[in-house]
């Protein structure tokens, strides 16, 4: 077997996390711990003296992790295809759906950076740790699963699934506790590293009970606020590993890649952008129209998506820079990422917006053109129909769904196209119409709004402008948390910078201030909502992708000339390089 294992990858099926110092003479590295010694300068003969410690009083080290792990990398991919399920299923149409939309996302964000603070510290490929990986896979699959029906707007209605999200969260606490075990086994007898380990399996017990006694409060009773326990649960999870990370460093984040982690998982989101956005493609392929608005919001938005990119890893130091700031600096990529979740969000939705509006357009000039085509308001009534069946068979639209028969008899009958009748019929079938163009390009009123209208099986006809005013309801809200949503990327990059760089040199400072003016700008421009004459001209304007476009990509011309006028003093950078070598884990 030994010939078989030098030739072959070994994969043991328990490996110590403990750093490896001595090898054996069958070539195989020993697990005993490896014990720094400490070095003393001595000022008489400029000589380094070793110090001898007995081993009790040694510091146990853990492996030193450079870089992200292929099966570390494989499990941000569950992440965001996670996240792309559920952006798939769930359409951001009013201000509860965005409730739900962030309540999951922060649930998805939690659980994910659990797992990555036990692996960035503490995962050493083995049997176990695939065993305990591919449960937390089966936890991100159950997380998808279970995200299709998550709704917070009613919980007695969807108590079931609130349920069997108790039970998933429980789980992937349980797996917790197990590795977190599993590493204590391998530092008993080290209080040091003993009593951080013990307050993490205390913190991650004491969830898994809440979690246990919360399946039971969700009932098809009534709808009860007990899974804002989960919310909580969380954020005190995050802050007790961190916190008792800090007050023992030898369970810190020092020596770890937790900032290549995080890094990594806000480039995924920005490739989640992407995929979002290219699917938005599609319907411009189905308008077939590529007028130079359209092909302009499409450059627009390819250029946000990559101006983000270069303000983010631009400005990220991959170099650790402190302990404490380090989790302060992670913490802080939960706001930062569901702002920009949204950001990215809405530029598909505003993308597919103009290009159906551009439809709309097109439409209501062909739509005008037939109705004042001839003063017979039979002929008039006659050739809308024709172009009605016409346009439903090019859209694929249900004709019984959009029904515009008693509309046109109305027409017909009212004989002059000139009268108050005449113009009420003609308005309902052109509303009618345009509702079908907008689902056309999947544009539509917001799900409680449409479930509330008339129904077709009745004969009644639908009321056509209730659905295009919960249309404009839903735009109003994309317009508002788009804008608001890219101010606040912004001002969470300028919270980035400020809490990353040591130091700070005149041009961290401007970079500051650069973001957080612009990104204060962005969102202030969510305000002109309340000014409806502004913002109907804005909201239908091809102008709301551009302005982010150039907002951001303003940001980065003046960061890349800025540089050039105000580069950090190299006295500055070598002493920052000095300082952060000798005090990696100070504040």
């Amino acid at each position: 077997m030994a010939p078989l294992r030098n030739r072959y990858k070994y994969l043991p099926f328990f490996a110590s996390p403990l750093e490896e110092h001595s090898e054996h003479k069958n070539g195989h590295a020993s697990h005993e711990p490896h014990f720094p010694e400490n070095f003393e300068s001595s000022p008489e003969k400029g000589q380094i003296k070793h110090e001898t410690r007995p081993a009790h009083a040694r510091e146990l080290t853990f492996r030193e992790r450079e870089e992200a792990s292929s099966i570390e990398l494989f499990y941000d991919l569950f992440f965001v295809a996670n996240l792309s399920s559920f952006t798939g299923t769930h359409d951001i149409d009013s201000a509860t759906t965005v409730k739900s939309y962030v309540g999951f996302f922060a649930l998805l964000w939690f659980n994910w950076l659990q797992v990555t603070l036990y692996d960035v510290r503490f995962g050493v490929d083995s049997v176990f740790e695939r065993v305990c990986k591919a449960l937390h896979l089966g936890v991100m699959i159950a997380f998808a699963v279970v995200g299709t029906q998550f709704d917070t707007s009613d919980t007695a209605k969807n108590f079931v699934n609130f349920q069997q999200f108790s039970c998933i969260m429980l789980i992937s606490k349980v797996i917790l506790l197990v590795q977190y075990g599993y590493i204590l086994f391998w530092v008993r007898g080290h209080s040091k590293v003993v009593a951080p380990l013990l307050i993490h399996i205390a913190v991650f017990a004491t969830g898994a009970f809440i979690c246990l006694g919360l399946i039971f409060s969700f009932n098809d009773h009534t709808h009860t606020l007990s899974y804002v326990a989960w919310y909580v649960i969380a954020i005190i999870e995050a802050l007790v590993i961190f916190a008792s990370s800090s007050r023992w460093r030898s369970a810190s984040f020092m020596r770890t890649n937790l900032n290549e982690r995080v890094g990594l998982l806000t480039l995924i989101i920005l490739g989640e952008g992407v995929i979002v956005l290219t699917k938005s493609m599609v319907y411009v392929t189905k308008g077939e129209n590529y007028s130079p608005a359209v092909i302009g919001q499409i450059i627009a938005s390819v250029l946000v998506i990559y101006f983000l990119y270069m303000l983010y890893f631009d400005q990220v130091d991959a170099k650790r820079f402190g302990t404490i700031r380090q989790q302060f600096w992670a913490l802080a990529h939960f706001p930062f990422h569901v702002a920009l979740v949204l950001l990215l969000e809405g530029t598909s939705r505003l993308v597919t917006w103009r290009n159906a509006t551009e439809m709309i357009n097109y439409l209501s000039g062909q739509l005008d053109a037939i109705y004042y085509s001839s003063p017979n308001t039979t002929v008039i009534a006659s050739a809308l129909g024709t172009f009605a069946s016409d346009m439903y068979t090019d859209f694929d639209a249900d004709a019984s769904k959009y029904n515009v028969t008693t509309f046109l008899s109305r027409l017909a009958a009212s004989g002059d196209p000139n009268s108050a009748a005449a113009r009420y019929a003609s308005a309902d079938i052109f509303a009618t119409l345009e509702t079908a163009a907008l689902k056309y390009f999947h544009i539509e009123g917001a799900k409680a709004a449409v479930k509330t209208s008339a129904s077709y099986t009745t004969g009644a006809p639908k009321d056509p402008f209730k659905d295009l005013k919960s249309v404009a309801h839903v735009y109003d809200l994309v317009y508002v948390y788009f804008f608001v949503a890219a101010g606040c990327t912004l001002l969470m990059m300028a919270a980035l910078i400020a809490v990353s760089k040591r130091n700070k040199c005149l041009g961290d400072y401007v970079a500051v201030a650069l973001r957080g003016t612009v990104g204060f700008a962005l969102a202030c421009v969510a305000g002109v909502i309340g000014n409806y004459n502004p913002h109907t001209r804005y909201l239908y304007s091809p102008w709301m992708l551009p302005t982010v476009m150039l907002a951001i990509g303003s940001v980065v011309v003046l960061d890349g000339v800025l540089g050039y006028f105000l580069p950090a003093p190299k006295v500055v950078a070598v002493h920052q390089e000095q300082e952060e070598r000798s005090r990696e884990n100070s504040f």
